[in-house]
């Protein structure tokens, strides 16, 4: 592996290319070259330490625009101050909720200032009477707008690969969101890593085509600063663009000729449910060998029905890169070798739930479940399966996911209690699970997330993928997790969003049947919801810990459209 660099230092050399990021919006797209991205920040910077921030503040950026947030992001870095991403509200009517969030955040953070798009301004302006550090508000529009009317001294602060980059709080999938605090060193071990011939095999000739936000780690580190570390072209849409019409992401690429786009699994589903026969005139996908899938579980059929729907227009299974990772270990943890067909472990929900894997399920057995191959660990970075006591487990045993290597965050930034209980010895504890099988991952779930009914344990995503194609079942908004009873003991609830091709009660029943024949547990009660109440994070991961709050709280009985 070659030597980290800095963000300063990744951003000068690729400023010698002619490379840079274009920014889509609409019909309209402008592009920034590297160069310019680095007298630009350099302007951000001298305006940040103008303002009175000094070395070692930390600055929030809440910043919807990619260019904006990416030209601030090198600005704070290279004036030394430590920027920590924020995810933005994800619609108005959340926006009382974002708030109360985001204040414990800066809060916890003791961010000094935040850095917030036009629109957000005014509202984290209210947060500083409860934030106490919260000296200043300052406005991206008018930050970026100087920059870009002036010149600017190249001149910036020279960091230490030791340390820190940027602070990046997680979605909060399971709890409330966390401070993940990482290096130059983490960074830049981890993108090398991603781009080198173990990982993607990056080339003169690759490019990236992205709709990610940049507050997600896959957004940020994957498809951001994975083209900027190798010198390449980036391409960005807006997150919105690819919701509103999946189809403009494989426009994108076609146009641009990328050779890599990484998407969640719930991407690939869109665009199979949502592009048309029409609008696949024009598009030319032979060009993207690299078609990455994570942050979220990955679903082989769902994969596999992306593959035949545009092997058409040139796209190849085998450019699937099913990958695992998290923003504890900056990004990706292991990777498949490329270019081959999605390797499945074809497995009993029973089988798994008691750790037992005698034998391969057979074929018509309605319980088995495809689990598919996450691959190997990164060059020069460890796995190790563990039980509940940190011992190590056999091969196809499930167990603890641990990692261990040179993109281990350096912790929780603020909570050095959580630090110690999640990075041990060296090895941070994912809390995800997982088996190892001929030296490859199969990733299972969440620790927190078990089901545990009569003493046998339940992954969750078993029963949400068992019925995710049921009709009458809105596919990608469905939840399940258990409850404890009033009498002890606990229950399974699935809560499911209905696209109302089906009737109630039949819906109900059917939920019951084909997990109860799949999974082979009674569900004890079907919440059928209204569409938007199964929240999801800015990866795509159901939240399946705030559902199960709503639940028990009481607040999902409004929503509920027939009693189970």
């Amino acid at each position: 592996m070659s030597e980290p660099r800095t963000l300063a230092r990744a951003l000068a050399d690729a400023a010698q290319s002619a490379c840079g990021y274009t920014f889509v919006r609409g019909a309209e797209q402008t592009t920034l070259t590297y160069v310019d991205l680095a007298r630009r920040a350099c302007s951000v910077a001298a305006a940040l330490t103008r303002s009175g921030l000094r070395r070692g503040d930390l600055v929030a950026l809440v910043i919807t625009d990619p260019e904006q947030f990416l030209i601030i992001l090198f600005g704070a870095s290279m004036a030394g101050i430590l920027p920590a991403s924020l995810y933005p509200p994800l619609s108005a009517a959340d926006a009382d909720a974002y708030l109360e969030t985001t204040a414990g955040i800066l809060r916890v953070s003791r961010a000094r200032a935040a850095v917030a798009s036009a629109a957000l301004v005014d509202g984290l302006d209210r947060m500083r009477a409860t934030c106490p550090a919260l000296g200043l508000i300052l406005s991206a529009d008018d930050l970026c707008g100087a920059a870009a009317a002036g010149d600017a001294d190249l001149k910036h602060h020279e960091a230490g690969l030791d340390d820190l980059a940027f602070v990046q709080f997680t979605s909060g999938s399971t709890s409330s969101p966390k401070g993940v605090a990482l290096t130059h060193r983490n960074l830049g071990a981890n993108v090398d890593a991603i781009n080198g011939p173990g990982g993607l095999g990056t080339t003169d000739s690759d490019s990236a085509v992205s709709w990610l936000p940049l507050y997600h780690d896959m957004g940020l580190v994957g498809m951001a600063l994975g083209p900027l570390y190798s010198a390449r072209p980036g391409v960005f849409l807006a997150p919105q663009a690819f919701v509103k019409r999946p189809v403009e992401w494989l426009r994108a690429i076609s146009q641009h000729r990328a050779t890599v786009s990484f998407a969640p699994n719930f991407a690939y589903d869109l665009c199979v449910r949502r592009v048309k026969d029409r609008d696949l005139e024009g598009l030319d996908l032979s060009c993207w060998r690299v078609a990455g899938c994570g942050a979220e579980p990955i679903h082989a059929p769902t994969l596999r029905a992306f593959a035949e729907r545009f092997a058409a227009v040139g796209f190849r299974e085998s450019g699937f890169l099913p990958c695992y990772g998290l923003a504890e270990h900056v990004l990706a943890a292991t990777l498949p070798p490329r270019a081959r067909p999605l390797r499945v472990d074809d497995v009993r929900a029973g089988d798994l739930s008691e750790k037992r894997f005698a034998s391969p399920a057979a074929a018509d057995d309605p319980s088995t479940i495809q689990l598919v191959s996450c691959g190997v660990p990164l060059p020069g970075h460890r796995l190790r399966i563990v039980d509940a006591d940190g011992h190590d487990v056999s091969e196809r045993e499930v167990g603890e996911i641990t990692l261990g290597g040179p993109s281990v965050m350096q912790g929780y930034y603020g909570d050095d209690e959580l630090t110690r209980a999640t990075i041990v010895d060296g090895w941070l504890r994912t809390g995800d699970l997982g088996y190892v099988s001929g030296g490859e991952l199969y990733v299972c779930g969440r620790v927190k997330d078990l089901i545990i009914v009569n003493g046998r344990k339940y992954h969750p995503q078993d029963l949400e993928w068992s019925v995710d194609d049921l009709p009458g079942v809105r596919r990608g908004r469905v939840v399940a997790f258990g409850t404890t009873a009033a009498r002890g003991g606990e229950r399974v609830v699935i809560v499911v969003e209905p696209n109302g091709t089906a009737a109630a009660q039949a819906l109900v029943d059917g939920i019951r049947r084909r997990i109860a024949d799949r999974v082979g547990v009674y569900v004890d009660d079907v919440v059928l919801v209204s569409s938007g109440t199964v929240a999801r994070t800015t990866s795509g991961k159901v939240q399946r810990a705030a559902t199960r709050a709503r639940y028990e709280r009481g607040e999902l009985e409004a929503e509920r459209g027939v009693e189970a």
